[in-house]
């Protein structure tokens, strides 16, 4: 047996005479089962949206599934005889790479991955009700299943360090010799620890954490990377950077020494216009830039922003600066396609 997949090319003209012929479920379901009645035919799903036509099915060893899937189209009606030279074919771990790459937006027809494994999720459940569905079909529906998480969490991590990349832009933008600048980060989470990952690796020349989760590990300043519940922040560049960690009871000392503050909510009270004042009179000028990174209450309170030399930015505001920015965009086609490549590599050994 064979896995097979058959598509008709959406950018020609009987495209889109298809796509109106398989809006109503019956058009569907009398496809679904002509082809699924074929005698070469085991196991079969069709997968239908506004950018895509592809029939998945289990074919004998030798069948022409090309003409077999077609011409069962052309004979429901639904597909006119011309159109049967405008598809395109692909057999073995290539339809499931095929898949795989719509999925991930990597493909040339794609326009939402998530649109079509919710498409391929509910051929599934159609072909599953009919019969149709067998153990080849449901582990391409497993492992598509499998990928759509994957790239889901890829998206957020991506987007947490897309806004660490922003503070660290931002710091930047601030101030010069980064080696010389003193970070503290105050709270937990995803966005504190993207935001510290990344101004180490810009090149902070002390950073502190005030009242992190699992606690600060170092071997060393200068020489050991940041464990911040089970995120490790990167060595390398990170080899010149201090670490230290401290008590929320040592905020106030510590903030008139700190040139970049992240503040996330839960260790301590919002912080203040009053206190960020009096570390103010001690920097005799020089600059802070300060980050909320909470999603709803504030962590630092907004009347901060009118103290001299304090810059307060919101998550908003770094939401609103990451946008399409370089740094946004720089590894998540790579990330994608690493995501995808590793889907075939597993289920080629489906195939076997």
């Amino acid at each position: 047996m064979t896995l097979v997949m058959v598509g008709v090319n959406p950018r020609r003209a009987p495209f889109s005479l298809l796509v109106r012929s398989l809006e109503a479920a019956e058009a569907r379901g009398a496809v679904l089962c002509r082809l699924a009645g074929h005698r070469s035919v085991e196991e079969v799903l069709l997968l239908t949206s506004e950018e895509r036509m592809e029939a998945y099915a289990v074919v004998e060893d030798g069948t022409d599934a090309y003409d077999v899937i077609l011409s069962q189209m052309v004979a429901a009606g639904v597909l006119s005889a011309d159109g049967m030279a405008h598809g395109y074919f692909a057999e073995g771990v290539d339809a499931a790479a095929h898949l795989f790459a719509a999925v991930g937006s990597v493909d040339e027809f794609a326009q939402s991955g998530e649109e079509t494994a919710d498409s391929f999720a509910m051929a599934a459940s159609a072909s599953r009700a009919q019969g149709a569905l067998g153990p080849w079909l449901e582990g391409l529906v497993a492992a598509v299943r499998a990928l759509a998480g994957r790239l889901e969490a890829l998206d957020a991590g991506e987007s947490t360090g897309a806004l660490g990349a922003t503070v660290a832009e931002l710091t930047h933008r601030v101030f010069d010799h980064l080696g010389r600048r003193r970070a503290l980060v105050v709270g937990s989470g995803a966005l504190p620890v993207a935001t510290a990952s990344a101004l180490v690796d810009a090149g902070v020349g002390h950073l502190t954490w005030v009242g992190m989760r699992d606690g600060l590990e170092t071997s060393g300043a200068g020489s050991s990377p940041l464990d911040a519940g089970d995120v490790l922040l990167p060595s390398g560049a990170s080899a010149s950077t201090a670490f230290a960690a401290a008590s929320p009871e040592a905020l106030p000392v510590m903030l008139g020494n700190a040139d970049i503050v992240v503040v996330a909510p839960g260790v301590v009270p919002v912080l203040d216009k009053r206190l960020v004042k009096t570390a103010m009179r001690t920097r005799r000028g020089r600059p802070m830039l300060l980050v909320d990174v909470s999603e709803g209450t504030p962590a630092i309170d907004d009347r901060v922003a009118s103290v001299d030399d304090a810059f307060l930015y919101s998550r908003a505001d770094l939401v609103r600066l990451t946008g399409d920015a370089p740094w946004a965009r720089a590894n998540s086609g790579r990330l994608r396609d690493a995501a995808v490549a590793e889907a075939v590599r597993s289920f080629s050994y489906q195939l076997v």
